[in-house]
C-alpha cells in the first residue's frame, strides 16, 4: 500500500481513527496505483508514496472541508478539489513509473 491512514493523520496533524483515514487512503492508493506499472507498485518507490500521501490529503480535504473546497486563512474557498487536475499534479512525481498502458494520445 502507498499510503496508510496513520500516515494521512499524521501529515494532516489530527488524532488517528481508523474509519474515515484507511478509507481515504485506500481511495488514494487506488487513483494511483491504478497509473504505475505493477512492478513500480509493489516496490512501492518514495515518489509514488509522496504522490499517493497527496491526492490523500486532496480526498480528505474534499470530504471534510466546507462544500469540498479548500478555505484559505481568509475564508474564502478556493477551486474544488476533486477532478483530473488532483492526478495531474503529481505527474511528476510518478511520471517514470507510470504504465504506459494507461497512456492515449
Amino acid at each position: 500500500m502507498l499510503v496508510t491512514g496513520q500516515e494521512l493523520a499524521d501529515v494532516l496533524g489530527l488524532t488517528y481513527a481508523a474509519d474515515p483515514f484507511d478509507q481515504v487512503a485506500g481511495t488514494a492508493d487506488e487513483i494511483v496505483g491504478r497509473l504505475l506499472t505493477p512492478l513500480a507498485y509493489s516496490n512501492e518507490p518514495i515518489p509514488a508514496r509522496e504522490a499517493a500521501l497527496h491526492v490523500a490529503v486532496e480526498v480528505f480535504q474534499a470530504r471534510y472541508s466546507a462544500g469540498g473546497q479548500s478555505v484559505a486563512n481568509d475564508f474564502q474557498p478556493g477551486p474544488y478539489r476533486l477532478s483530473s487536475a488532483m492526478t495531474r499534479r503529481v505527474m511528476a512525481l510518478i511520471g517514470p513509473y507510470m504504465d504506459p498502458r494507461g497512456m492515449v494520445g
